[in-house]
């Protein structure tokens, strides 16, 4: 038997869902907002907003004025419901103020991803978040290309266009991306409130997407539950589904999901942490694996949760999943990735290959 945790760190991986600034290593935030301590940002913040993070105690002695750790910035992610998450995600928005603090953040996600054996990421970044900020489009582009060309990884980008900003800002951003468009950028998501913003309205930049050759997923079966699977598989015409774990609840979304071979991307403690299940021993992947559906394990936002790949897979291992269900998702990383076959194929050779000698060396 394999001792898991000692081969999961070394295995190739692939992650699918997992989003730029939400994978952002601590070091880095912690030079940004010292950075910006230094040039007396924290003074722009609007009197709403500051009521709004004092309002949270890890948010809180961040307002004041002074040099931080990396030890110490630690605590700024630790939060009990999903609204101190949102408000540590919009205040940690802050400090990426540039196209030089956009390219670090690219940059230093890309390492870290290399760093865990993952050796391809569809990376999903939110333009909206820095074009607020000031940092225009064009540069942003740029610094994906840029970090789409570092060695050792294959990256690809997933564009979220923000559900929350609604349709037509979808439709003329996603004019924008296309008319700048560069070969690492893959495909579309939408991200944000899905309760608030179901995904059937979407569809005319869906079909903007599709018409020009982008690939299509959408974060659905979070927040929501099945109807909302159903309205990204049959009005929008997804790919894949980000998320997708409530489609449990729905026996017969199951099915077509297994008909249609349809790939979820599952992120266990993402779904924990944000309050969708109360614990991972209630978490639906093994469920979702028994079931038969082609199920993906990602991080997600990895250093607001406080995880890495190699973590979730023993998780989901340790929730019952055995090693073949281990092997078979990885596998899937890159078998429901947005590549060409061939490519595929190069990259479930190497899984193989690398399992086989890790079993053996066990």
């Amino acid at each position: 038997m394999l001792n898991l945790r000692e081969v999961l760190p070394k295995m190739p991986k692939a992650e699918l869902h997992v989003h730029l600034k939400g994978a952002m290593p601590v070091e880095v935030f912690t030079a940004l907002l010292n950075k910006y301590v230094a040039e007396n940002v924290l003074e722009t913040i609007l009197s709403e907003e500051r009521d709004y993070y004092s309002e949270h105690d890890n948010i809180r002695p961040f307002l004041s004025p002074r040099h931080w750790s990396a030890e110490e910035v630690l605590s700024l992610f630790c939060y009990d419901d999903f609204d101190q998450f949102l408000a540590t995600w919009l205040f940690t928005g802050h400090f990426i103020r540039d196209a030089e603090d956009f390219r670090r953040l690219v940059t230093a996600v890309i390492e870290n991803q290399r760093s865990q054996n993952v050796v391809y990421a569809e990376i999903t970044v939110a333009p909206p978040e820095y074009l607020h900020r000031g940092i225009a489009l064009e540069d942003m582009i740029g610094c994906l290309e840029e970090g789409a060309a570092i060695p050792g990884i294959r990256v690809q980008w997933i564009i979220d266009l923000v559900r929350n900003n609604g349709v037509p800002h979808g439709v003329d951003l996603l004019k924008r991306v296309i008319q700048l468009r560069t070969p690492s950028i893959v495909g579309i998501t939408l991200g944000g409130a899905e309760h608030r913003y179901p995904p059937a309205q979407f569809a005319p930049v869906y079909d903007l997407a599709r018409n020009h050759g982008l690939r299509l997923t959408v974060h659905a079966g979070e927040a929501s539950g099945p109807e909302s699977v159903w309205d990204a598989l049959r009005v929008l015409g997804a790919e894949r589904i980000g998320h997708g774990v409530r489609a449990i609840e729905d026996e017969s979304l199951i099915s077509y999901i297994v008909e249609q071979d349809i790939g979820l991307e599952v992120c266990p403690t993402s779904n924990v942490r944000t309050g969708i299940y109360p614990s991972l021993e209630a978490h639906p992947v093994k469920a979702l694996y028994e079931a038969g559906a082609p199920v993906t394990i990602n991080s997600d936002d990895p250093t607001f949760f406080g995880t890495t790949m190699a973590e979730e897979y023993a998780y989901v291992h340790a929730l019952g999943v055995p090693e073949e269900g281990i092997l078979r998702m990885i596998e899937n990383g890159f078998k429901y990735a947005f590549l060409p076959e061939d490519e595929v194929r190069k990259y479930l050779d190497d899984v193989e290959r690398e399992w086989g000698r890790l079993r053996l060396e066990g």
